[in-house]
């Protein structure tokens, strides 16, 4: 029985690292991808834009801009949560890893009056697709058998 819980203790913290690591994959590569799009429109004369390198230079935009920010808090909590109360369900990993990356933004807002503008910005959507990727990664991992 010890030895057991040992070892679920230990597939969850390597599950939740797996997942983790899927859900910066997608992050970086949506938010590159958003970024460049962005420099492209704002500088279509850039001579990394016209030589096809928009997605490299929105790589490092936005992993400049949001790499400080992450925090692995919200997701730890909702595995833990998930863990305790042995939900199985896809729905609760999925949802809460999607809630949990939406939430870094909102936790890191710089003021009050900032919270509109993330809102209703595309940060907020590449962060919850990120989450929602890296929840259900940890549900096919570990969380089907909490």
């Amino acid at each position: 029985m010890i030895v057991r819980t040992l070892f679920r203790i230990l597939w969850v913290v390597v599950a939740f690292f797996l997942a983790a690591l899927a859900a910066i994959i997608v992050l970086f590569a949506l938010g590159a991808i958003w970024a460049g799009d962005e420099i492209r429109a704002a500088d279509p004369n850039h001579p990394m834009v016209r030589h096809g390198g928009q997605a490299a230079l929105g790589f490092v935009v936005f992993a400049g801009t949001v790499a400080p920010a992450l925090n692995a808090l919200p997701a730890l909590l909702a595995v833990i949560v998930g863990e305790i109360l042995r939900i199985r369900s896809w729905m609760y990993y999925v949802l809460a890893g999607g809630a949990s990356l939406a939430a870094v933004p909102l936790l890191i807002a710089p003021t009050p009056a900032d919270l509109p503008s993330i809102l209703a910005s595309q940060y907020l959507t590449i962060f919850a697709a990120a989450g929602f990727a890296g929840g259900f990664i940890y549900w096919l991992l570990a969380g089907a058998r909490a």
